[in-house]
This record gives C-alpha cells, sequence and structure tokens, in this order.
C-alpha cells in the first residue's frame, strides 16, 4: 500500500497508518505529518488494521501518478473494511486532493475527507476534525497555527456537512511558508543514514505541460538560517547524506533576495558536522553557473546532479517552455569544467503535441552528447489547466509510449556502459542494510541516488548502518554494483 510510514508508541493511543504515493517531496511531507502527529499524542503504525485513521497522502501531477494514487485510497478503503466496527475513517491529502477536491468527495463517498498541500502543517487538527474530537491531540504548533475549519483564510477551504465528519480542507496553493521546525524529525522515525531536505516549494517557471504551480503554488525558499538548522538536527540524529529537493533547487532564493543563492546554501551546507554527501536533485539547466559548478566540487558534495532536459529538439523545447539545447550543453559544460567525473541524471518526456520521429532522434542525439548516466523518460500526460492541454497535433498515447521505450532502451544502454566503465575502480560506499547474501551489505556509491539509481553490493567483514567504506567495484550490471572493500 505504497509507502507505509511507521514508529513506535503506546497501544492505548490513536493510531494513524499514513501510505505516501509520488516523489521524495511527498515523502518529506509525510514525515512532518507523522512528526506533528506523534508530537500530538498520537501514534503512526504501518499496519492498517492497527489504523484508527489512514491518511493518503497523493500525487496529481500526471495522468500515472492519479490513477496509482487513486487506486491507494481504493486499497486504503477495502483494507480498513477489516476492522470489526467498520469505523476507520480514510482522509485523502496532497496534490490530487488539491487539484479535485470536490470531485473525490462526490466520487468516492467513502473518504472522510480531503486536505489539499498545507495538511502536513495542519494535520493534527485535520485529524482531529476527522475524528469529530475523539484523537488524543494538542493544538498545532504556534509557530504554523492551523485555520479553523468553520473560518479558514480562503473560501475554498471549509469543514462540510459536519454532521457525518466530512472534511474538505483544501486552501488556494502556496499558503504559508514551506518547511517549519526540523526538530520535528525524530530520531525513532529516520530510520536511514540519509535524508531529503526540502528547500524550497512552489515554482516561479511556467513550462507548458505542468500543472505544479497550480498544485503547489508559487517559489517560497526556506530561510537559510532554517535549513542548515533541520541539516544540523538532521546530523545530531546520525544523517551523513543529504538530498536537496524543490520543485526547482536552482531557483532556491530568487522570491527571498532577487538572485539565486543555492551555491551558497550548498557550501554552508558542506560546513555542517558530521555530513559527508550533499547531493542535488532537479536543477533545472539555465540555472546553473559557474558558481554553483564551484559549490559542487567541495570535498563533500556528490559529483552527481539530476538536471532534467526534457526533450532533445529546440522546436519541441520552445513549445514546452524550457531550456533549449544550447543552454543545456552550456550548462553541463559548466558543470564539468569544475566537476570532472560528474555524474548526470536527466529525464525526457515524449509525445508532446506536435512531436515527430524526428524530434525524437534529436533527443536521443542530445543524450549521448551530455553523457546521461541515467536517463527516466515518461509519455506526455495532457492535464487540464495547462497550456499544451489545447496544443494542436496531439501524439497518440500508444506512439508516445512506444517513444518511450525507445528512449528507455537507450537509457539502460548508457547506464550499463556507465557501470562497466566503473569496474576496477575504488569507490566510496554509503552502507545502509546488511544483505541477504552472506557477508554482503547493500549500500550506494556518490553516483546513486536513494531509490531511484540502483544499489552497490559490499563484500565487507563488519559494518553497520551510516558507515561509509572505500571499496573497488568487482562487477557491474545495468542499475547494480558489486565490489570489496579496499583498506583507506
Amino acid at each position: 500500500m505504497g509507502n507505509e510510514r511507521a514508529t513506535s508508541g503506546r497501544p492505548d493511543r490513536t493510531k494513524c497508518c499514513i501510505a505516501v504515493y509520488g516523489c521524495a517531496k511527498n515523502q518529506v511531507d509525510a514525515e512532518e505529518m507523522a512528526s506533528r502527529l506523534i508530537a500530538a499524542g498520537y501514534e503512526v503504525t504501518g499496519d492498517v488494521s492497527r489504523a484508527d485513521v489512514v491518511i493518503v497522502h497523493t500525487c496529481g501531477f500526471i495522468e500515472d501518478a492519479k490513477k496509482e494514487s487513486i487506486r491507494g485510497i481504493f486499497h486504503a478503503l477495502e483494507m480498513t473494511k477489516s476492522r470489526t466496527d467498520g469505523s476507520t475513517p480514510v482522509i485523502v491529502t496532497g496534490c490530487l486532493s488539491q487539484r479535485y477536491p470536490d470531485e473525490l468527495l462526490r466520487e468516492i463517498p467513502e473518504i472522510a475527507g480531503v486536505a489539499g498541500t498545507a495538511a502536513p502543517r495542519d494535520i493534527v487538527q485535520i485529524v482531529d476534525e476527522v475524528l469529530g474530537g475523539k484523537g488524543t491531540s494538542k493544538p498545532a504548533e504556534p509557530e504554523a497555527p492551523a485555520p479553523q475549519p468553520e473560518r479558514c483564510e480562503k473560501a475554498s477551504c471549509e469543514a462540510v456537512t459536519p454532521g457525518n465528519r466530512r472534511v474538505r480542507y483544501v486552501g488556494e496553493p502556496g499558503r504559508g511558508a514551506p518547511g517549519g521546525d526540523g526538530s520535528l524529525r525524530f530520531d525513532s522515525y529516520l530510520t536511514k543514514p540519509w535524508a531529503y531536505l526540502r528547500v524550497a516549494e512552489g515554482c516561479r517557471h511556467h513550462c507548458t505541460y505542468c500543472a505544479i504551480p497550480s498544485i503547489r503554488g508559487p517559489l517560497r525558499s526556506r530561510p537559510e538560517d532554517e535549513v542548515l538548522a533541520e541539516a544540523k538536527h538532521l546530523s545530531s540524529l546520525g544523517v551523513v547524506e543529504l538530498n536537496l529537493i524543490a520543485q526547482d533547487l536552482s531557483d532556491y532564493g530568487y522570491d527571498m533576495e532577487g538572485k539565486r543563492l543555492l551555491a551558497r546554501l550548498v557550501r554552508k551546507l558542506s560546513a555542517v558536522p558530521g555530513i559527508r554527501w550533499i547531493r542535488l536533485l532537479y536543477v533545472r539547466p539555465d540555472g546553473v553557473d559557474g558558481e554553483l559548478a564551484e559549490s559542487m566540487a567541495l570535498p563533500n558534495v556528490a559529483p552527481y546532479i539530476d538536471l532534467p532536459v526534457e526533450h532533445g529538439s529546440p522546436r519541441i523545447l520552445r513549445l514546452m517552455g524550457r531550456p533549449g539545447p544550447e543552454e543545456i550543453l552550456k550548462a553541463v559544460d559548466t558543470l564539468r569544467r569544475s566537476v570532472p567525473d560528474l555524474y548526470l541524471r536527466t529525464t525526457v518526456i515524449t509525445g508532446f503535441p506536435g512531436e515527430t520521429e524526428q524530434d525524437v532522434l534529436e533527443t536521443m542525439d542530445l543524450l549521448c552528447a551530455i553523457r546521461a548516466h541515467r536517463v527516466g523518460v515518461f509519455p506526455f500526460s495532457r492535464e487540464e489547466g495547462t497550456p499544451a492541454y489545447s496544443l494542436p497535433a496531439p501524439v497518440p498515447e500508444s506512439v508516445a509510449r512506444e517513444r518511450a521505450e525507445a528512449i528507455r532502451r537507450q537509457g539502460l544502454r548508457l547506464a550499463a556502459e556507465s557501470g562497466a566503465s566503473m569496474t576496477g575502480k575504488d569507490i566510496e560506499v554509503i552502507l545502509e542494510r546488511p544483505s541477504a547474501r552472506p557477508g554482503f551489505w547493500i549500500g550506494r556509491g556518490l553516483h546513486q541516488a536513494p531509490e531511484v539509481d540502483g544499489v552497490t553490493y559490499v563484500r565487507t567483514p563488519g559494518a553497520e548502518k551510516g558507515r561509509m567504506v572505500r571499496a573497488r567495484v568487482t562487477s557491474s550490471g545495468i542499475l547494480t554494483l558489486f565490489a570489496q572493500e579496499t583498506p583507506i
């Protein structure tokens, strides 16, 4: 059921189960919700059958993600039927409910309520409202006051039909600042030696296919001192790797000072004691400059970047409202001047309206030109409310998927070549958990972001979670390396 989050608690406390769908930002949302609920006296469990309330935190970015989230909602409803009293409410939160609150309440009458993208901050009050005051809770934190259901800041945010406890808690996107008290990320909740660190929310760009600005709102960067405080707190909990995330990481600070401040933030984060790796996820090509490239050359900044190109055709990129091939090539060249061993992940969209076979070939050529190591590819999703929704010359879905498969195969070849080139080399690996293979631990190298880039199996005589080791790569697969620990 998605990614259920759990932590320990007293058996007599009201129990919440959180199922997470979508991106890393949703995972951070779920961590914040769980932490706030725990601080308010709730217990968070991964066992739906034990839960007194289930929260399904959804993605509504593209059609496939929407379908997955809807399946998750129905799965949660089905699982809660196993409760003998049949009274376990299901709350739907996140991007899907931000976009379609009324539709969800109308089409799925079994759900107890919907809450939008502000749900992480307001989750205690939302759960209290759904439970009709029966939950064990305290008021929301004073630094992020939750609106009262009967009188919200926005007219579209309201409690409905209180008699049957169905709650509609959805306001305009972008209400309030992102983030909050980083100390809410409890030791009992964080179980890995790495963490996502969100530095901003929302986006100031308007790519013609993207609904994110209408879902998550405009760019809102977290204050630098708040980000640094959370990084220090995470380090105190044993986290050694920070993966920086935002809708557009490269724009961090633009809303605060009228200029990009990511490079400065990276330099300051690199000085946080105990943090060994800092990784940048989702940087627009036109957000790359020499200062950012130089910050990536710092010893504890991973030579890794997630740089979405989205396409290789100048014509299609113009229609998308994205940086063109020249800007993409310039960005990669700037990065590799400072970081020669840069590991590059990117994403591509196929089937954009008007796309031809020649456009696809140009995309494949660009992937080779930038020497991409990992390629994620998605068929175009026609999203209502976006300029691309009404563009002429739509590409049939079957054709878009065929083209996506062709680029996916190219991406696998590039990944295999990258893995083969590492055989015989010494790499640094962070160990995460013991393997079922005797004598091996599972970890990741600098080139492997959590959850998307595969793992490295390290043969080691003795290890512990979070330990950094040097290992020599002995063999490779497309997404997997095998290595032997070597003396430092």
